[in-house]
């Protein structure tokens, strides 16, 4: 699907940016253009790409010129209104232009994930160490009531689906790509099944619409339980959940195959 000429004509001016001034209008103009692309059902992978990208330019542009390297979702290529913004680098005043547009930005904390995102090395022992990280944070199972789930549940779509999909797709090919670029370089590589990495793929995007929604409603910063979501989105949440569990265990018992 085509992206919508106004997010295009949007992202010819982010690179031409001229002040950190002009940068704040696009930023809240790309997040206006955004609610009308996300009431218009745009595809959400699309639409993270064509923000990332934006923000990519406007940190690059001769207004922002910032000497940062850009890491977490914007790097890859995944990044969202409701993700933070993240970077490698000192920049006492880049968080400012964020901020002062509604958006969380700030320098991440440096670590191997942070580091494969920005694009660089990975060192020796860096994919084992990947692997380790991403099954560290395997979602717990959803809580039970009589064959359901607890309504009371908490929700959290990034700890749960986004977070834990993104690490594994890091381990399965490391560099600044989209997650589901990376998973699927991840069966080329063949540390992924095609089945597993099908899954997760699945969940990414489910979990994808879930948040952008949030955004969209206004509520992605609030804590919420099952019971607060449509009915429609209850489901497909339990549903991505359970995906998410099984392919970890499934990736799991592969990995202590090749030990």
């Amino acid at each position: 699907m085509a992206l919508h000429q106004s997010l295009l004509d949007l992202s010819e001016l982010a690179p031409h940016c001229q002040s950190r001034a002009t940068a704040r209008g696009l930023l809240a103009e790309a997040q206006d253009i955004l609610r009308n692309a996300v009431a218009h059902q745009d595809n959400e992978i699309e639409l993270a790409h064509w923000y990332s990208r934006l923000i990519t330019d406007i940190v690059r542009s001769p207004g922002v010129n910032s000497p940062v390297r850009l890491s977490g979702a914007a790097a890859r290529g995944d990044q969202l209104p409701s993700m933070p913004v993240e970077w490698m680098g000192d920049d006492a005043d880049l968080q400012d232009v964020f901020a002062d547009v509604g958006l969380q930005a700030h320098a991440a904390a440096d670590s191997i994930a942070a580091r494969v995102d920005a694009g660089l090395p990975l060192g020796n022992g860096g994919e084992q160490a990947l692997l380790e990280e991403a099954l560290a944070q395997r979602p717990p199972a959803l809580k039970m009531v009589d064959g359901l789930p607890d309504r009371d549940a908490a929700v959290d779509i990034k700890a749960t689906l986004l977070s834990p999909i993104a690490a594994i797709a890091r381990w399965a090919a490391p560099g600044p790509r989209p997650t589901v670029d990376r998973l699927a370089i991840g069966v080329e590589r063949d540390l992924l099944s095609a089945a597993d990495a099908e899954a997760l793929d699945l969940a990414w995007r489910t979990g994808y619409a879930l948040e952008l929604r949030r955004w969209h409603e206004g509520v992605s910063d609030r804590p919420a339980t099952l019971r607060d979501l449509p009915p429609l989105d209850r489901t497909a949440y339990g549903s991505a959940c359970r995906i998410v569990s099984a392919a970890f265990e499934s990736i799991s018992r592969r990995a202590e195959e090749y030990k």
